[in-house]
């Protein structure tokens, strides 16, 4: 009998207006989903096990000081687990410095 991975089924949001959302659904093993980059987003993800508090900024990417927030969200299923994450970034640079291509919808 063959069992089936637990679900992986993630909303990302990216917020940095009302004006300017933007949102992708995500799916793991296998990779698929409305997200641009779903590869490259699930193999982060599973780097850190879904917990995005693991995340740990990329070494050597220089960003300017541009003040132009950006809120982060990601919920729904990790393996079965219920994750959500919300963070905000001083700009798209720093948020993609600590999140690699997760957030980039």
């Amino acid at each position: 009998m063959v069992t089936a991975a637990p679900e992986t089924t993630l909303n990302v949001t990216t917020t940095r207006s009302v004006a300017q959302v933007r949102m992708a659904n995500l799916t793991c093993e296998p990779a698929g989903g409305s997200h641009p980059d779903a590869e490259a987003a699930c193999q982060l993800l599973s780097d850190v096990d879904g917990d995005l508090n693991g995340l740990r900024p990329e070494p050597g990417i220089a960003c300017t000081m541009q003040y132009d927030p950006i809120t982060v969200r990601l919920t729904g299923m990790w393996r079965g687990e219920s994750r959500q994450f919300t963070a905000t970034y001083e700009n798209s640079c720093v948020m993609r410095a600590h999140t690699g291509p997760l957030f980039d919808v």
